[in-house]
């Protein structure tokens, strides 16, 4: 047993001189006093290799600012480089508000205000910079366009009963906004012959709009025919094209875009209703409206009683 445990012992003790002896190892190689270096490197050493770096990430950081530089004098500050012709970039997609993403509907009952508060408060913070116009750059666009460097200033009178809250929530006849997404260099152009839905709410061509009806004949029902009122009836062409920049200003965060208020008149309760609406102009064809251009649906349920 003693000689075991003095077998142990040796073995112990060589690990540790073992140990020791690489700590010694690295101490040096960290601090050679003898040969005076640092990681097995001198003074000279360590300045050529330093030096060389120096150099390669200096001609690597020119490099990286001339190809910058090449590159921002392909680009244009006042519009996208390519913009023209048939692309997704000239066909407007729709959007609307209030859009609360996270529910994906809006559903509300009428008498409990609680349940229609969110959609008050997206709408009076959307709405809030178009009633807040007080910059210079901002002009009366009614009967004309704005002229170059300025923007048009969108009178929210336009919207009607929808121009005010509670937007009809109280009433169970919601209204929603509807807007044509910002498309660079879009405008509405005339129809060769007007539909005859846009006929019969007397459209004016060569504006465009956007009009919503229940996506099926049971959503239609539920809507008492697609009894909807909008106000305006349609965008003025005077609101577009759309610019990022006109004469120094930054449109794309100045830019408001021009509104109609759809407001859903008569809405049977208690039943989940698919809305679709789609945007109208004599350049968008029925090919053009996808889920994603042209086109969304809105999902509505107006509740009543205890539902």
């Amino acid at each position: 047993m003693a000689s075991k445990a003095g077998e142990g012992d040796k073995e112990s003790q060589g690990f540790f001189d073992g140990l020791r002896q690489q700590l010694a190892d690295f101490k040096v190689f960290l601090w050679d006093p003898t040969r005076r270096t640092v990681l097995g490197r001198n003074a000279k050493s360590w300045g050529e290799v330093g030096l060389f770096y120096l150099i390669f990430y200096s001609c690597l950081a020119c490099f990286f600012a001339i190809t910058l530089i090449v590159f921002y004098q392909t680009l244009s500050w006042e519009q996208p480089t390519y913009w023209a012709g048939k692309n997704y970039m000239n066909i407007p997609s729709v959007g609307f508000r209030p859009n609360i993403r996270t529910e994906g509907n809006i559903a509300f009952n009428p008498t409990q205000a609680n349940s229609y508060d969110k959609y008050i408060k997206q709408l009076d913070s959307y709405l809030a910079p178009y009633n807040n116009v007080t910059d210079d750059n901002y002009v009366d666009c009614t009967s004309s366009p704005a002229p170059l460097g300025k923007l048009c200033k969108f009178d929210t009178s336009q919207l009607g009963p929808c121009a005010t809250s509670p937007y009809g929530y109280d009433q169970g006849k919601p209204c929603i906004l509807l807007k044509f997404n910002r498309a660079f260099g879009w405008e509405p152009v005339a129809y060769k012959t007007v539909p005859d839905n846009l006929a019969a709410m007397n459209f004016t061509n060569g504006a465009g709009t956007v009009l919503c009806k229940g996506k099926y004949a049971p959503d239609r029902n539920a809507l008492n025919q697609d009894d909807i009122s909008y106000f305006p009836r349609e965008f003025s062409p005077n609101y577009f094209p759309f610019r990022g920049h006109i004469g120094g200003i930054d449109a794309t965060a100045k830019y408001l875009s021009p509104l109609i208020a759809a407001q859903f008149n008569n809405v049977t309760t208690n039943r989940n209703i698919r809305v679709l609406c789609e945007a109208f102009s004599g350049n968008i064809k029925s090919s053009d409206r996808t889920e994603d251009i042209g086109r969304l649906q809105i999902d509505l349920r107006v509740s009543a009683g205890a539902n």
